[in-house]
């Protein structure tokens, strides 16, 4: 307790005798704005208008409505300021209170140490002349197309696939009710060129935009902005009813024209030649199977080479003969007959399904699938020369279903006999192996009655396959896109997180009125500069559903 009396004594002495020292504080050098806002009476803290700096001007663009869209209309001898100023300072005005900024208003921040900052506050009420909503629309293909514009800085961006006839486009768009706009909202415009479009406003204010088309960024891989072309209904095309040997039943790609091909006996089947692009017919192509050709005569498929050539086949009864032509284009009056043989190994009508791989000037692979059985005809294609006239008959080790039916297609995923390839018919879709025919994966999807039509597309460094599938019935038809690059894809379940990865795409279903026969059809084309790829499906009784893919990217 002594020695705690002691050191209490100790301590009072030094602080008022010699062990006392001076404190000193460091008064601060700097008196600056910190942090500047300015709102209105009502709204709290909350930070309605920001400021602008330059040097030591402070510039307030109020709104000259607030809210914007209102008929108020902002009072500057009303502005509220808040700021923030550095450590130590102190300010010359009181901020925190209505004030009139109506003319420039003058202020000093003077610092702990007596520096003195000196500020000038100009504020102006400008009307709001930003832009909302803007779109475009023109017509492509007899279908309406409509984009989003992007606003960057002083640029009113649409991206616009290239090549596109913009000269009739129709730019609409939302601004403040009481600004106007050097062109009305609604009006069409000739945007080949670029176009400046000025917002105006009260107060004085004025901003011009630049409209500008832009090409969207290419993706390194697959497909990324797709769209739907055109759909063209059975009767706009002025096909009849459903029935055996009235049912259109094949599509083919060759240059900017599609082929629908029309099931006849008695020498009656036509291939009908049509624009791509828009769906208007334009002149049937030469037949070589006519009623003069006797057994010949029935003609159910016209397909297409990865280059646009064709062929074209006659349905055979065992043994009956199979013939098939080669056109260069859609307009070659002499076709090469390129195969004449036989239909006389195993069992089963022949030619009511014709599939080829690859360019039948270099390497492919052709097959025609055999009507209820397992088997289906090959033919090799090596350096533009056929290999044998006589083909070689391939029976499938696939356990599902004792047939695969009256229409199965069978696609090589790449143009050789030695390649894996695809099977689909009603009762499945499989990935088999092109050396032992052996089944490796079947396909896993969901809510598929049935499926048939069958088609492969190489686009953008990757590999694609297009199934048409029927839902619930015959009725109800749908366009599906599988990513197979990767072949270990064709296993992956439908539960899993990456089974939109392999199924990258599902159309639209087109419903026929009634059942259809099944054989429904798909072809592919590309532009000539390779960034668009478009994918046709038949429905027979329902139309053709055309749909446009990209290599640019949605983003």
């Amino acid at each position: 307790m002594k020695n705690k009396l002691l050191y209490i004594s100790f301590l009072l002495s030094c602080l008022i005798t010699s062990c006392s020292k001076e404190i000193k504080i460091e008064r601060g050098t700097e008196g600056v704005i910190t942090d500047i806002f300015a709102n209105i009476e009502g709204s709290g803290p909350q930070r309605l208008f920001e400021a602008r700096y330059s040097n030591d001007t402070i510039y307030f663009d109020i709104p000259y409505y607030y809210p914007i869209n209102s008929d108020y209309e902002t009072d500057l001898t009303k502005i509220i300021v808040r700021a923030s100023i550095s450590s130590d300072a102190k300010v010359s005005t009181p901020f925190g209170k209505p004030m009139d900024l109506t003319s420039p208003f003058s202020f000093t921040v003077v610092s702990g140490s007596g520096v003195e900052t000196k500020y000038v506050i100009k504020a102006r009420k400008l009307g709001d002349i930003g832009i909302a909503d803007a779109k475009i629309s023109f017509e492509l293909d007899g279908e309406i197309e409509e984009v989003d514009g992007i606003l960057i800085n002083d640029e009113l961006r649409f991206f616009i696939v290239p090549g596109q006839d913009m000269s009739q486009t129709k730019l609409t768009f939302s601004i403040n009710k009481h600004a106007t706009s050097s062109i009305e909202s609604g009006s069409v415009l000739d945007l080949n060129t670029p176009k400046i479009l000025t917002i105006s406003g009260p107060g004085g204010a004025s901003k011009n935009y630049n409209i500008v088309l832009t090409e969207p960024v290419k993706l390194e891989y697959g497909f990324g902005v797709h769209r739907k072309l055109w759909f063209k209904e059975w009767a706009e095309f002025g096909f009849g009813g459903i029935g055996a040997g009235e049912a259109e039943q094949s599509l083919a790609v060759s240059g900017d024209y599609l082929i629908i091909g029309k099931a006849g006996t008695s020498g009656n089947a036509r291939y009908m030649v049509y624009n791509r692009f828009t769906g208007e017919y334009l002149r049937d192509m030469y037949m070589p199977f006519t009623a003069s050709s006797g057994a010949f005569a029935d003609s159910r498929q016209l397909i297409a080479d990865e280059k646009g050539n064709l062929l074209a086949i006659n349905r055979s009864l065992i043994n009956n003969g199979l013939q098939v032509y080669r056109y260069n284009s859609p307009f070659d009056l002499t076709p090469q007959l390129m195969i004449n043989t036989i239909n006389n190994q195993g069992a089963g009508t022949t030619g009511l399904r014709l599939n080829v791989t690859g360019d039948l000037d270099g390497d492919a692979v052709i097959v025609s699938t055999k009507s209820s059985t397992k088997s289906f005809y090959r033919w090799e294609i090596k350096n533009g020369v056929l290999q044998s006239q006589q083909p070689t008959l391939v029976t499938v080790g696939v356990a599902k279903g004792s047939t695969f039916g009256i229409y199965p297609e069978v696609q090589y995923i790449h143009p050789t006999v030695s390649s894996n390839y695809l099977l689909a018919f009603q009762n499945g879709f499989f990935h088999v192996n092109g050396n032992t025919d052996q089944q490796i994966h079947e396909v896993n999807m969901s809510a598929t009655f049935f499926m048939n039509a069958l088609s492969i597309a190489r686009f953008n460094k990757a590999t694609y396959t297009f199934l048409g599938r029927y839902y619930s019935n015959l009725k109800t038809m749908g366009l599906s896109m599988f990513d197979i690059t990767d072949p270990q894809m064709f296993g992956t379940p439908t539960s899993s997180s990456l089974y939109p990865l392999f199924n990258v795409f599902n159309s639209e279903r087109l419903r026929a009125e009634q059942d259809s026969p099944g054989t429904g059809d798909i072809a592919v084309g590309y532009s000539h500069d390779g960034d668009r790829m478009q994918v046709y499906m038949l429905h027979v009784g329902s139309g053709v559903l055309a749909h446009e893919f990209t290599v640019y990217s949605q983003n």
